[in-house]
């Protein structure tokens, strides 16, 4: 223990934000992250790992999660559902899958648990998402993104929050929903044993919804590491027919 505190005080801190040749007014529009520390701290699920689930991609699936039923669409949020167009799905484009479907993908995900902030690293399309858990709210002014901005809190032994500000050209999941920018998405990650987690979503637009409407599915810790996960810039292998689903190739 000794020799790991002088480890510790010789080591420099590093965390935070940092910047290489910026003016920085567009970052100063944003509260910065929280001063960093190792975490959990006592009375916090420890949530830190690689975790995995089954994949939620089809009509089919959506329905056995909803007893049978399609999300409450509004008319207009029917329409654009039967009407959405396979090709034109964001990752396909290498765009980011955004939080409404990227943590019930075929690919593993880690969390990592420290003051103030969780922070999730994806191992598709290597992408990353940060909440805030350090009492902030929401920013008055911001941008739209296709992670939108996520505060949030725990609870005993849950990790509860939301994500608003979401760019409407993300889905929700791969069978094609959609959704507009005054989506309110809220994510609960309830530890239910050492290595399990049951996560509750719940999908408020007026646009696209009659009410609000939630799924729940599992993840499992895994005992192992994320793969690197790259998507080619400006893939276009759905747009030109290159990628055709298993359900219509030939046998």
């Amino acid at each position: 223990m000794e020799s790991l505190a002088r480890l510790r005080a010789v080591i420099p801190l590093m965390l935070g934000v940092w910047t290489a040749t910026s003016s920085g007014a567009e970052e100063a529009l944003l509260p910065p992250p929280p001063v960093i520390s190792p975490a959990p701290s006592a009375g916090i699920p420890n949530l830190n790992g690689i975790w995995d689930s089954e994949p939620i991609r089809t009509e089919d699936q959506i329905r056995a999660l909803l007893g049978g039923n399609l999300p409450p669409f509004t008319p207009y949020g029917l329409e654009r559902y039967r009407n959405h167009d396979p090709a034109a799905d964001p990752t396909g484009l290498c765009q980011p899958g955004g939080p409404g479907r990227a943590f019930h993908t075929p690919f593993p995900f880690q969390i990592v648990q420290t003051d103030g902030l969780v922070t999730f690293l994806f191992e598709a399309y290597h992408d990353y998402h940060r909440v805030f858990v350090d009492g902030r709210t929401r920013p008055e002014f911001l941008e739209t993104r296709w992670w939108g901005y996520s505060v949030g809190r725990y609870e005993g032994n849950k990790l509860i929050f939301e994500t608003t500000g979401l760019d409407p050209r993300s889905w929700l999941f791969t069978a094609g929903l959609e959704h507009s920018g005054e989506l309110k998405l809220t994510h609960v990650f309830e530890k239910t044993g050492p290595d399990t987690l049951v996560v509750t979503e719940t999908f408020d637009d007026p646009m696209f919804f009659t009410k609000p409407w939630s799924i729940s599915y599992g993840l499992r810790r895994e005992a192992f590491d994320l793969l690197e996960h790259i998507c080619m810039d400006n893939n276009r292998e759905l747009l030109e027919g290159l990628y055709v689903p298993k359900s219509s190739s030939s046998q």
